[in-house]
């Protein structure tokens, strides 16, 4: 535990009995500085001598022909950590002048009136005994706390228990975010203090105040938020080797938490990342069965697929029911780099999205469906009831990929996803066609780049089913870049616009005032392009195979490229 975090307030101390006629005579709100060690201050050239945290003593002696050295001293011990100043009065100054009272109020630098009768060497003896005691009465409660955790995840009781023990241990409302898993753990049973956490917590998830991506995890750490009305909210983070799990808030609904109580409640941070984790991994155990099933399920070898429909009760998966393969790539070229040399930083945090992604799915899609990861995408499997009508099957669909959208915009790598869609097919045999669908669609569209429609329908390709199939892909753009490369040639050399001419003139139907229309252009220029696009290059528009042609180069172009 950092010695920091083991410290006490300075309010504290006012409690030990030789402090009992003790008076705070200004810097009342500092009395929350942590102090760690006391001085006296019997010497002109103190401000060399302190240290942050340090309670200072003095009897005045040192300025007591000059109190105006007070008020240039103050700030000074201020700026270098000073939690406060013990005075004497009486037997050199008979009072702390007013202006430096005034002073140590616009500061918050607490200054306090020790008895005349308290020996220095008895008050800084029992002073040290209290921080000590304090110290070590707070260990105590941490080991013990952290002890109360580590039972509980040994006996798998979950993460509202340990909600409950950290209500128990400070005696505020508390909120538990997983946001690896996506679930939120409350625990407050005062229903008046409930309703006023509740209605805080959902507006600071409207304000999206969690997406802190840009804020390194060696950064994060006790966060205070003053809400108002008496409360204030404590935010905890819940991190381990860097990666960022979730959450605790804690709710000062009364002003009676103290620092000690968050420093407990810190301590446990990691071990709860910790159960985190081991979910994470237990569940990671179960998608490599559930990866096998699907490899074997989606293969074209129909010996494998006849050794997944073997086990298929075990995943609820009726071999005779529609299904439908979706696939989710993340760029490799972007966000999510792919390489053999990516970090391991690179891989945990691919893997936390994807896991995210599945677990925000099992939460929020109402039908059925299998998943694998591998690398840098995700293949789900969709199954329907037989009854379940296409209207019904294609609601399910677009249902599943409007969670995946969601959680990608969450995530802020939208625009490094692609979400293919493949048809629903009749039998788990032709799975492996829907899943060649879903990775055709997907090749389509990181193929565009910088697109803003991220989802694509293998059923919505029309043609391109067929052009953009990998074995034709590459022949049909050397089709179209064979007929439409002599005008493009034309229109790069020249800033000319015969291939957007010929785009408007099938648009139109032939059209030609319809086509001047569309382009802003005067009819005798359009006329007088198309005559060229027949003398010059000998494009004959008018002619069905010459037209036909064109207009399939055009369309590969617009689809596929």
């Amino acid at each position: 535990m950092d010695q920091k975090q083991l410290t006490i307030q300075l309010r504290d101390i006012l409690q030990v009995d030789l402090l009992q006629g003790a008076e705070v005579l200004a810097g009342h709100r500092g009395l929350s500085n942590s102090i760690v060690s006391v001085n006296v201050m019997e010497v002109p050239d103190i401000i060399e001598w302190v240290r942050p945290g340090e309670l200072l003593l003095t009897t005045a002696f040192t300025f007591s022909d000059d109190l105006t050295v007070l008020e240039r001293l103050i700030p000074q011990l201020k700026a270098k950590g000073v939690c406060g100043l013990g005075i004497k009065t009486q037997r050199y100054i008979s009072q702390v002048p007013e202006s430096v009272l005034t002073i140590a109020d616009g500061i918050d630098f607490p200054i306090i009136r020790v008895p005349q009768n308290v020996p220095y060497g008895e008050l800084i003896k029992e002073i040290f005994n209290h921080i000590i005691g304090e110290q070590t009465r707070l260990l105590s409660r941490i080991n013990d706390f952290n002890h109360t955790v580590r039972e509980i995840m040994l006996r798998h009781e979950g993460m509202q228990a340990i909600a409950e023990q950290i209500y128990l241990a400070t005696g505020a409302p508390v909120v538990i975010s997983d946001d690896l898993f996506h679930d939120v753990y409350y625990y407050c049973p005062d229903p008046v203090k409930e309703r006023r956490i509740e209605e805080d917590y959902r507006a600071l998830m409207a304000s999206d105040l969690l997406r802190r991506d840009h804020k390194p995890e060696k950064d994060r750490g006790l966060e205070v938020t003053t809400i108002g009305k008496g409360l204030r909210r404590f935010t905890i983070p819940i991190h381990f080797d860097n990666t960022h799990y979730g959450s605790i808030f804690i709710w000062d609904t009364d002003g009676s938490l103290r620092p000690q109580d968050l420093f407990v409640i810190e301590s446990t941070s990691t071990l709860i990342a910790l159960d985190i984790l081991n979910r994470t991994t237990l569940v990671e155990r179960e998608n490599v069965h559930q990866t096998t099933f699907l490899e074997q399920l989606l293969s074209e070898d129909p010996r494998e697929q006849s050794k997944a429909i073997d086990s298929a009760d075990y995943y609820l998966f009726h071999p005779e029911l529609p299904s439908q393969i979706i696939m989710l790539a993340l760029d490799h070229e972007g966000r999510f780099q792919t390489a053999p040399n990516k970090s391991p930083a690179v891989v945990k945090n691919l893997n936390t999205t994807m896991l995210n992604l599945t677990n925000r799915i099992k939460r929020e899609y109402s039908g059925y469906f299998l998943s694998t990861r591998k690398s840098d995408r995700a293949i789900f499997l969709l199954q329907f009831d037989s009854d379940c009508p296409i209207e019904g099957r294609q609601s399910l669909s677009e249902q599943f990929v409007g969670i995946l959208l969601a959680c990608a915009e969450e995530k802020d790598i939208a625009q490094y996803t692609s979400i293919g869609v493949g048809s629903c097919v009749g039998s788990y045999q032709a799975l492996p066609d829907s899943l060649q669908q879903a990775e055709q669609t997907v090749r389509i569209l990181q193929s565009r780049g910088g697109r803003e429609v991220s989802v694509l329908y293998f059923d919505d390709l029309g043609l391109l089913r067929v052009l953009g199939h990998p074995l034709l892909r590459d022949d049909a753009l050397a089709y179209a870049d064979d007929i439409l490369s002599s005008l493009e040639e034309h229109d790069a050399s020249q800033r000319g616009d015969l291939i957007e001419t010929i785009r408007a003139y099938f648009e139109s139907g032939g059209n030609l005032k319809r086509v001047s229309e569309q382009l802003f252009t005067h009819y005798n220029t359009v006329i007088y392009r198309i005559n060229r696009i027949r003398d010059v290059y000998g494009i004959d528009l008018r002619d069905p195979e010459t037209a036909f042609n064109f207009q399939l180069a055009l369309k590969i172009k617009e689809l596929i490229q």
